[in-house]
């Protein structure tokens, strides 16, 4: 019995300190996470309420640094913001924890928190990125692997990056510049920006102007560009080669390329051949000027 008795207690313990242990920095302004990773590797920021940049480490680095500052509001208390941090082999996934929040997953805790988190990252560039944020902007100034960034409300900037890109925001502008694989971007009301190497672009806004700059052929597959209200400009090499469905509600529609019109040639919509033919490239915009430059 004795044996017993001085058993139980330990086990207690353990148990209940198991879920503190997925809470991180709660009694802390500031949290900090740090670590090696390899090559290729998944690193996901998932936060609520705040923005968060993105950083190259030092030449020769292969650490990760994680830095997030908590910011109250009027009757808002750090204490509130936690951070939950999941490790797997090949990925790491930080999210910011409010109120009962246990992890990620748990949608128990309350969002109604008056404390905002401003994360800064140092990423080497061979990682991949996933970061989301229900309410600020994210700016990553260089990164080498697959990105994908998303935010309800804020501005998305995307600096040079070897892999897929894939940018959403609910509001805000968005810019893609020096990209070297596939770009898919979304805005709900805002521009874009996007100038790439290599690769298919996508880009669709409620409200904005598109403006698409590709460098280099080949681009292998079908492009999309949409705007509620806005012009499209897309500049392609001199020798590009594909088809065109272009469509404005009110707006003229204007190429440097010459195009072998297929059917009937409206002035609002226009569909045709550029050289010999290839992927399509489909434009359409409510209100606003559709133009094919040559780089």
């Amino acid at each position: 019995m004795l044996r017993l008795a001085r058993a139980f207690p330990a086990i207690l313990l353990v148990v209940a300190a198991l879920p503190v242990e997925a809470q991180q920095g709660r009694n802390d302004s500031t949290f900090t996470w740090n670590k090696s990773l390899a090559p290729n590797s998944m690193l996901s920021i998932l936060n609520g309420n705040g923005p968060i940049t993105v950083r190259e480490a030092p030449a020769g680095s292969d650490r990760v640094e994680v830095r997030a500052v908590k910011s109250s509001r009027s009757r808002g208390s750090y204490q509130d913001v936690s951070f939950d941090v999941r490790e797997t082999d090949n990925q790491v996934e930080i999210c910011t924890l409010y109120g009962d929040q246990t992890s990620c997953r748990d949608r128990n805790g309350s969002r109604n928190i008056r404390v905002s988190v401003e994360y800064t990252v140092l990423v080497p560039r061979s990682l991949r990125l996933k970061l989301a944020t229900g309410n600020g902007e994210i700016s990553i100034e260089r990164a080498g692997a697959d990105v994908s960034a998303s935010t309800g409300n804020g501005r998305v900037t995307v600096g040079q990056t070897e892999g897929r890109v894939n940018v959403s925001t609910g509001s805000g502008d968005v810019q893609v510049d020096g990209a070297n694989g596939p770009v898919s971007v979304s805005t709900g009301n805002g521009r874009i920006f996007v100038a790439t190497a290599k690769g298919a672009v996508e880009a669709s806004t409620g409200n904005g102007d598109i403006d698409v700059r590709i460098k280099s052929l080949p681009v292998e597959r079908d492009m999309q560009f949409s705007s509620g209200s806005g012009s499209i400009r897309i500049m392609l090499p001199a020798n590009y080669n594909g088809r065109i469905d272009a469509t404005t509600g009110n707006g003229s529609l204007s190429s440097d390329f010459e195009i072998s019109i297929v059917g009937r040639l409206e002035s609002h919509h226009i569909r045709g051949t550029i050289g010999s033919g290839g992927p399509l490239i489909r434009m359409s915009t409510g209100n606003g000027t559709i133009e094919l430059r040559k780089s």
